[in-house]
């Protein structure tokens, strides 16, 4: 039999259509503050299309623990599972683990792990001074090359059409993001 875990040790996990489910959470059935797969211990396995977890949720504000059965689907559609908590989690600690699901399940924290960290929160709008030279349109607006800053030239960058961008990175027109370049 499986042993049971923090259920963030079984994430993320990639479905064979390409979502990947990377976080869980739940409210506390009491207090309702929001408890993560870091407060949860138990086991989750990924059945075909499914990711199929039971555990035990433990709240840090108010000491409660209640269980937590569902099975995720790849649309990342959350269903509640209606067994026993301790009859599923039994089902799936005997069920075999498949070496192409850990082999899955390890390729997912590594590509996860190559990806940039999350972008900061959409900034304040500041009207920089713009280059002369367009180097393209972009939503009906003009791309200028570059911008000033602090008496620096910054290059254009990339579009972010949500205006996201990261540490270091200046926001233009709410699209245009501009990056220094490296030395």
């Amino acid at each position: 039999m499986r042993p049971t875990n923090r259920i963030d040790h079984f994430l993320p996990v990639r479905f064979k259509n390409g979502s990947v489910v990377k976080q869980f959470s739940k409210p506390c059935v009491k207090c309702g503050q929001m408890l993560h797969a870091r407060h949860m211990h138990g086991i989750a396995r990924l059945l075909d299309d499914h990711l199929a977890m039971a555990a035990t949720a433990h709240c840090p504000a108010c000491h409660t623990q209640f269980g937590v059965a569902c099975v995720i689907d790849n649309e990342k559609r959350v269903r509640r599972v209606v067994l026993p908590l301790f009859l599923f989690k039994l089902y799936l600690r005997t069920l075999a683990v498949h070496p192409a699901e850990a082999a899955a399940h390890e390729a997912a924290l590594a590509e996860v792990a190559k990806q940039p960290a999350p972008a900061e929160a959409k900034p304040a709008p500041v009207d920089y001074p713009r280059a002369d030279e367009v180097i393209g349109r972009y939503a009906d607006k003009p791309i200028p090359a570059h911008i000033i800053v602090d008496g620096r030239t910054v290059p254009f960058d990339r579009i972010e059409a949500d205006g996201r961008v990261n540490a270091g990175e200046y926001l233009l027109d709410g699209c245009f993001v501009y990056k220094p370049a490296q030395s």
